[in-house]
């Protein structure tokens, strides 16, 4: 089965030019030009890697990338931070992770895809467990019980 993609990325021409190469070397890619939509798309497909640029209306990457890690569904995705603004800066802003990568715009194509196919082959993992008090869950049940 193909690995999925779901570029956020509000330039659009960045976006098309990744999306049909990647759509080229075998993936199946979404886009969104903002954050907010960019969470909703990853809520409801299946994906395997998320790519978020830093500057964006509404909601800056850092700010997309919190709000990823609140879902069950969307908060193990692995996501390439993919931004002109320096790495550094958002490094210090999200924690270390092996499911985390960071890319400096511009860089080549080459570069973002051998990202994207080697983030794409990590295991999944089980989404993390639903905090005590979170609907769906009885207080005295150690698992959880999503609907």
């Amino acid at each position: 089965m193909p690995k999925s993609v779901l570029i956020i990325d509000d330039n659009e021409d960045i976006s098309t030019l990744l999306k049909d190469h990647l759509i080229h070397q075998g993936f199946v890619v979404t886009t969104a030009l903002e954050g907010k939509s960019g969470v909703e798309k990853a809520r409801k497909l299946h994906i395997d890697v998320i790519t978020i640029d830093f500057n964006m209306p509404g909601a800056n990457g850092v700010e997309v990338y919190e709000e990823l890690r609140k879902h069950p569904e969307t908060a193990t995705i692995p996501v390439i931070f993919f931004s002109s603004i320096v790495t550094g800066l958002i490094r210090r802003m999200v924690p270390a992770s092996p499911r985390v990568r960071f890319i400096r715009k511009p860089c080549t194509i080459a570069e973002i895809e051998q990202s994207i196919t080697e983030m794409a082959a990590l295991p999944k993992l089980a989404p993390p467990p639903l905090p005590p008090d979170t609907p769906g869950r009885s207080p005295d049940d150690s698992t959880t019980n999503r609907r």
